[in-house]
């Protein structure tokens, strides 16, 4: 009667230890998720919009950056310099976005440009010049700017 207790014990030990094992060592699975934004509300959110010719990429192995040099053709938001890197992410899972050189983008981009350097993603609405000018607001009932304080908020 001890016997089969004790085998049933030691069944749920391991089973236990297996689940756990499992827990610990299993990496989670990562990849990039956008927020199903508009490309009027993707405009909104970004510091510069611009088209621009990718002359060259360059891989940044200490930031794990994408660095692209482009020729600024046309600004729609912002002010950045005619010659500009655009940095992102190498890693698609975590958003960065491959441009290619010799093609034209839109860039939809945020950071400082002062430094002759904005950040892009896939997230971001950066696309291919070739479908046109950006959509510069957002479709009805998407997000609005925020008008007013909160009624609610402590004076």
């Amino acid at each position: 009667m001890a016997r089969p207790r004790f085998l049933a014990h030691a069944a749920a030990v391991t089973t236990l230890t297996a689940g756990l094992v499992t827990a610990v060592f299993t990496g989670t699975a990562s990849a990039c998720q956008c927020l199903p934004d508009g490309e009027g509300l993707k405009y909104l959110k970004a510091d510069h919009v611009f088209v621009g010719l990718v002359l060259s990429e360059r891989r940044d192995t200490v930031k794990d950056l994408y660095v692209y040099t482009a020729l600024v053709s046309e600004e729609h938001k912002g002010d950045v310099p005619r010659r500009v890197e655009i940095a992102t992410h190498y890693q698609g899972s975590a958003c960065g976005l491959r441009l290619q050189p010799g093609t034209k983008y839109l860039v939809f981009a945020h950071g400082d440009s002062s430094d002759r350097r904005v950040e892009t993603n896939q997230c971001s609405g950066t696309r291919l010049a070739s479908g046109g000018p950006p959509t510069t607001t957002p479709s009805s009932g998407t997000w609005a700017v925020p008008t007013s304080t909160c009624a609610t908020a402590a004076p």
